[in-house]
């Protein structure tokens, strides 16, 4: 793996697979963040219960934030860890480089996918002529109707809850960012390593 092979010896198809592997990766690795964001927004403003109580504790409160952002760092903790002990030798640089630049493009992609949808179902979906439409006719219904639901209690939280979409797309933005940096840097000190790797063996020969 560390030899010097000339790059041209890992095939095309083989340098796209691991490009292939990282947008997969990339695209995958934040999507329980992406639906816990906006849960532990609502969660801090008090809309919905977390761990069965309306009043989170301190303690409550980081669980939850360690929660939502547990898998994204702690999977580019374990890119960066691996990418930089294996990074020498022209194949491994370049099956890494396709592989990282995968990761960073699906993340991104993922990104921008959420930070949309999010402002669509703010400005769009959960709009308050839309939402005072869907809940009439949902008052409408003959078994429905019989529940007696407070609707004018169901359309303000609906309106409280969709504040909490548009901070969760900028918090996805932040923690999509540091997870990319992550995987970048890993290139970084990769290159660096083999560098001095390459001085030290130039010294010896």
């Amino acid at each position: 793996m560390n030899s010097e092979i000339p790059e041209g010896s890992l095939p095309r198809a083989t340098a796209l697979s691991f490009l292939e592997v990282g947008v997969k990766s990339g695209l995958l690795s934040g999507l329980m963040t992406a639906v816990s964001t906006p849960l532990m927004m609502a969660a801090g403003q008090k809309l919905i219960p977390i761990f069965g109580e309306y009043e989170p504790s301190l303690f409550n409160q980081i669980f939850s934030l360690a929660l939502t952002i547990a898998f994204p760092i702690c999977f580019g903790i374990f890119l960066f860890m691996t990418l930089t002990q294996s990074y020498a030798g022209n194949i491994t640089k370049r099956a890494i480089d396709h592989l990282a630049g995968g990761v960073a493009t699906g993340a991104a992609a993922k990104t921008l996918l959420f930070v949309i949808l999010y402002h669509y179902v703010c400005f769009q979906i959960l709009d308050e002529d839309r939402v005072i439409n869907a809940l009439n006719l949902i008052q409408a219904l003959p078994l429905i109707g019989l529940l007696h639901l407070d609707y004018k209690m169901i359309f303000d939280w609906i309106m409280e809850f969709k504040l909490v979409l548009i901070p969760s797309s900028y918090f996805m933005i932040f923690v999509n960012g540091v997870f990319v940096v992550i995987v970048l840097m890993a290139l970084v000190i990769g290159r660096y390593k083999t560098r001095v790797r390459k001085e030290f063996l130039k010294e010896w020969e």
